[in-house]
């Protein structure tokens, strides 16, 4: 006969697994969700280079910003980000971009690895944004491709 700690294990384990299920599928879902606003956004072969990116921030509106992913798109004329939660775009001209670099944190938070900074002029003035993407240095290459055939 199974004892009662046993049983508590078991429920502890299967409710765990369901937690886990669900968050796969919210994650499938935000992916699809993504996938289908860049596809609804760009023709296929307008895209350069298009994948996954974590938004660190936007320098103008200061520390108190919270991270969040997205997909990060670019294309001979735009660097586009679509932020997943909450659901938001921002555009960055090519033309408009002023330099491209790989700190290792951005408005003080890190990962501990280069992220993909990105300053640029806006109507406002100069600013910045950082993300965190899987291969920071393609994604320098090509906006600096990008900006030298502007």
């Amino acid at each position: 006969m199974a004892t009662p700690t046993l049983w508590i294990g078991l429920g502890i384990l299967g409710a765990l697994a369901v937690l886990g299920a669900l968050l796969l599928l919210i994650l499938h879902r935000v992916r699809a969700s993504l996938r289908r606003r860049v596809q609804a956004r760009f023709p296929r072969e307008s895209i350069l280079l298009a994948g996954g990116a974590n938004f660190f921030g936007r320098r103008s509106a200061g520390l108190a910003q919270l991270r969040g992913n997205g997909a990060l798109v670019l294309t001979r004329d735009l660097l586009w980000f679509a932020q997943a939660v909450p659901a938001r775009d921002l555009e960055i001209p090519v033309a408009s971009i002023r330099s491209v670099t790989t700190p290792r944190s951005f408005l003080g938070k890190t990962i501990f690895r280069p992220l993909l900074a990105v300053r640029f002029e806006a109507p406002e003035g100069e600013d910045e944004i950082g993300w965190a993407v899987p291969d920071v240095e393609k994604w320098r290459q090509a906006l600096e491709t990008a900006r030298a055939s502007r």
